[in-house]
């Protein structure tokens, strides 16, 4: 997609990095999706070949803009899908307490 993703909601705020907590997380891939352990709530959760690409992405820390980006580059979707996409992961990874 030729198309550069800008960011236009708040969420967006320039510069900002989203990173997934790192300690007391035990995560592997399996057949492209992502499972974890949450060792805090001692929940497992999983994630979908998308979920999974951004997850990695967060590892080292990514901001919204890219993550939409590289949507885009995966699924051939448009930029506000994207964007609604990952602001919905962020917020669903946020309220179950993953993020840094």
């Amino acid at each position: 997609m030729t198309e550069e993703v800008r960011g236009t909601e708040a969420v967006r705020a320039a510069g900002r990095q989203v990173r997934r907590r790192t300690n007391d997380l035990i995560c592997r891939e399996v057949e492209g999706k992502m499972v974890g352990l949450d060792l805090r709530s001692s929940r497992y959760f999983s994630l979908n070949p998308t979920g999974a690409l951004l997850w990695h992405m967060l590892e080292d820390g990514s901001d919204p803009d890219a993550m939409a980006n590289a949507l885009c580059r995966a699924n051939a979707i448009d930029v506000a899908t994207a964007h609604k996409d990952v602001d919905s992961f962020i917020g669903m990874l946020a309220e179950q307490g993953l993020l840094e």
